[in-house]
């Protein structure tokens, strides 16, 4: 949440985190947690495990998610309403009663070119009740993403997250990754790989023309493990069998999956949004240090680091400005390692 007062509550804290102020503390259900009077974010950030930073020259400050918890705070949808393509809002909540594949990509990856593949097996699965949403992680929203949703066609419903919600609320870390909703609004599984098919291998002639940094990164891309066949087998049987299907989680295994969250990605996140808003508030210069400050606390989450190198570079190439870039990290990890296997 992006401050920029610290003597009164954030309006989105209740929105965001399900905590509102309350005469006797900051209340989520039944649970009260007192606070000082009068108000003051940085008393709540302590109680809650909060963290808080500021930037001085512009007079803002950011409130991270709470930390000593998980990522996701329960298996049951957060209400999560986001733009499409146009700027009309959309909420998820409302597609309960159907099955819902939720796809997180980006402009800034290849999985830009799989939104086609998204749109043909929503278009063989939506008579069984399932309905795709894609929803693009994207700081310059409909300018960057826009594009590549118009160029796809699609039928489904395709959304924008400029400010990377997913990222803070469902523990998205990496794209594409596929969530599964059932009908009552229950997510079955969290966050993981989903490619709707194999890319083609693209031919001589393509590779020759492009950059040299473009054909290394291809090379490596080449070699990181994806599973399509087993995903969408996997998906095809949820739409089929529901809650019966072997692939469909019970909430506490749902839980289970979903990272725990410590006090250094809370600030990471924190860290992130600032530098988004002073991105898109027109000082990018002074972004960098803050989303150089997120790739420290968070070196695994990788939306975090090609969202700022693509901003930088749109190849996500080496600058000036950070420290590694997209081939450089990919080949320190080993493209093997760049997704997590498929736990099906």
């Amino acid at each position: 949440m992006i401050l920029e007062r610290l003597d009164t509550p954030p309006p989105e804290l209740e929105q965001r985190t399900g905590w509102a102020i309350k005469p006797q503390g900051a209340c989520r259900g039944e649970v009260c947690v007192p606070l000082e009077t009068p108000f003051d974010v940085r008393d709540l950030s302590r109680r809650l495990g909060m963290a808080l930073v500021s930037d001085e020259k512009h007079g803002l400050s950011a409130l991270g998610p709470q930390s000593d918890t998980r990522e996701m705070a329960g298996a049951e949808l957060p209400d999560i309403t986001l733009p499409d393509r146009h700027g009309q809002d959309f909420a998820l909540r409302s597609l309960l009663g159907r099955k819902v594949l939720v796809v997180a990509w980006a402009s800034w990856c290849g999985c830009r070119s799989d939104l086609p593949g998204w749109r043909k097996l929503r278009e063989e699965l939506h008579p069984d009740g399932l309905e795709v949403v894609s929803v693009a992680l994207d700081t310059d929203g409909s300018e960057a993403a826009g594009p590549w949703i118009d160029r796809a066609k699609s039928t489904h419903p395709a959304l924008i997250d400029e400010a990377h919600r997913l990222d803070e609320l469902l523990g998205v870390v990496n794209v594409p990754s596929g969530i599964w909703i059932d009908e009552d609004g229950v997510i079955v599984r969290p966050p993981e790989p989903a490619f709707p098919w194999r890319p083609r291998k693209p031919s001589d002639e393509l590779v020759a023309q492009l950059p040299e940094l473009s054909v290394e990164q291809l090379r490596e891309a080449q070699k990181i493990r994806i599973e399509p066949e087993r995903y969408v087998a996997a998906l095809r049987d949820w739409v089929s069998r529901g809650r019966h299907s072997q692939y469909a989680l019970a909430p506490d295994e749902v839980l289970a999956r979903s990272r725990a969250r410590d006090e250094e990605h809370s600030r990471a996140a924190a860290c992130f949004e600032l530098a988004q808003h002073l991105h898109r508030a027109g000082h990018p210069d002074d972004a960098v240090p803050w989303f150089r400050e997120a790739h420290r606390l968070a070196p695994e989450n990788w939306t975090y680091k090609r969202q700022a190198w693509a901003l930088a570079d749109p190849l996500q190439g080496p600058t000036k400005l950070y420290d590694s870039d997209w081939l450089s990290n990919v080949r320190e990890i080993g493209p093997e390692n760049y997704y997590p296997p498929l736990e099906l």
